[in-house]
């Protein structure tokens, strides 16, 4: 399957949906990722779909794709009908419903670059009395993921009725320690070797259920890159929250997703 053929000759043919990982976000650091400000929703020059933009194209640079990322969003968040709400921010520009935003818009989009899953794996680490309380997902390892893997074939095929060739990237290691206030409640629940051990296996089965959905349906979705593979060994590519990348992470990560559209042979023409 190769994406030769596909010509980008406008910005925002190209969007990124995904969790605080396409967002941006740096805990303590960035509060309105993809956004470095409030005030005029200026874009965060540090999110990988920025860098990308830069990397591809000379002449639109960090316009060329459109960040759609929203922190703390599951795969159930990007189904049809869902809502999604930054807490605390009644004006935040993505506030609504994603996935049926995109299918509503009139702009042409050819590409969308897809990375979900994490969310699933952290608000399935912790007990589901807790995810409860937190109104997270509850079930998801009991049934062995099989839930986001038809949440994600849902949106997939969403996107393909708009005629968008998407790429479905898997989702980094994850090492996340809890919130990073003292004692906070999910830093107890997250400090424990089990959870720990929850969280590795959680992963690798979302990434296996990820791989499922690109070899059994070649014609929905599109290999993007193996971010579990490419930051498995690496130290220097983490804030200390190892849930979150830092400036050096967020550039491998857009190397990757750049090789992997110049591999398959898409044409940026602006």
């Amino acid at each position: 399957m190769s994406g030769a053929g596909i010509v980008i000759d406008k910005p925002g043919q190209i969007i990124a949906i995904g969790d605080s990982l396409t967002a941006g976000s740096q805990p303590g650091i960035t509060e309105y990722a993809p956004y470095a400000e409030a005030s005029t929703w200026k874009l965060l020059p540090t999110s990988y779909p920025y860098l990308l933009g830069e990397m591809l194209s000379g002449h639109a640079g960090p316009e060329l794709i459109l960040n759609l990322g929203r922190g703390g969003s599951t795969t159930r968040d990007w189904l049809p009908g869902m809502r999604w709400e930054k807490d605390g921010v009644k004006d935040f520009p993505l506030n609504g419903e994603p996935l049926d935003e995109i299918m509503r818009s009139p702009q042409t989009v050819k590409i969308c670059l897809m990375m979900l899953g994490t969310n699933d794996v952290c608000l399935s680490a912790v007990p589901d009395w807790v995810s409860c309380l937190l109104q997270g997902v509850v079930g998801y390892e009991d049934d062995g993921f099989i839930t986001p893997r038809e949440n994600l074939i849902v949106t997939l095929m969403n996107l393909k009725e708009k005629g968008v060739v998407t790429y479905l990237a898997k989702i980094p290691p994850n090492a996340y320690p809890g919130g990073l206030g003292f004692l906070g409640i999910d830093r107890v629940l997250f400090s424990g070797r089990s959870v720990k051990g929850r969280l590795k296996g959680y992963t690798e089965m979302v990434n296996a259920r990820i791989g499922e959905i690109v070899a059994s349906y070649p014609g929905l979705v599109r290999p993007g890159p193996d971010f579990y593979t490419l930051c498995r060994d690496r130290d220097d590519i983490w804030l200390k929250d190892r849930l979150h990348f830092n400036d050096t992470g967020y550039r491998l990560m857009a190397d990757a997703w750049a090789e992997v559209l110049k591999g398959d042979g898409v044409e940026i023409r602006t």
